[in-house]
């Protein structure tokens, strides 16, 4: 009677266990990341309202600004506060990706404007992007955003 594992038995359980952990890794990683982008459609709601009331309680017209994967909250060329876009997310407007640069501003009252400063006729409105689904933004003059989509 032998003891022990022989060396192709120990092998084999070392392969299934490699190969396990791979898949593990693996579907952890597309959890962790499907969480931050559902954590951002959130965020993203809450932006308008924060750059609104942010202007409020400084007195100073801010902007939101757009730069790659980055949109910030910004008084002149000092940011106040940063989000990060995540991987696979983008964000547009009627359709086409929306450039870098100003997205809105806000006033001291607590106002919404478009990117150039000017009153707003309508309500603005953006698209957030994420694989096939697609989520409307309707923001309103005091930065209320309601989300349409699946």
């Amino acid at each position: 009677m032998r003891q022990g594992f022989s060396t192709v038995e120990l092998l084999v359980v070392t392969v299934l266990l490699g190969i396990l952990f791979t898949i593990g890794v693996f579907s952890g990683h597309a959890i962790l990341r499907g969480q931050e982008r559902a954590s951002f459609l959130k965020t993203f709601q809450n932006v308008f309202w924060q750059g609104a009331t942010e202007a409020a309680s400084r007195g100073r017209e801010l902007a939101l600004v757009k730069n790659g994967s980055l949109l910030t909250l910004q008084d002149g060329p000092r940011v106040l506060r940063s989000w990060n876009i995540p991987e696979g997310a983008s964000l547009g407007r009627e359709g086409s990706p929306l450039p870098d640069g100003t997205l809105a501003r806000f006033t001291p009252p607590g106002k919404l404007k478009d990117a150039q400063g000017g009153e707003l006729l309508s309500p603005l409105v953006f698209e957030v992007v994420l694989g096939n689904k697609t989520y409307r933004y309707t923001v309103s003059l005091i930065g209320e955003a309601k989300v349409e989509g699946p």
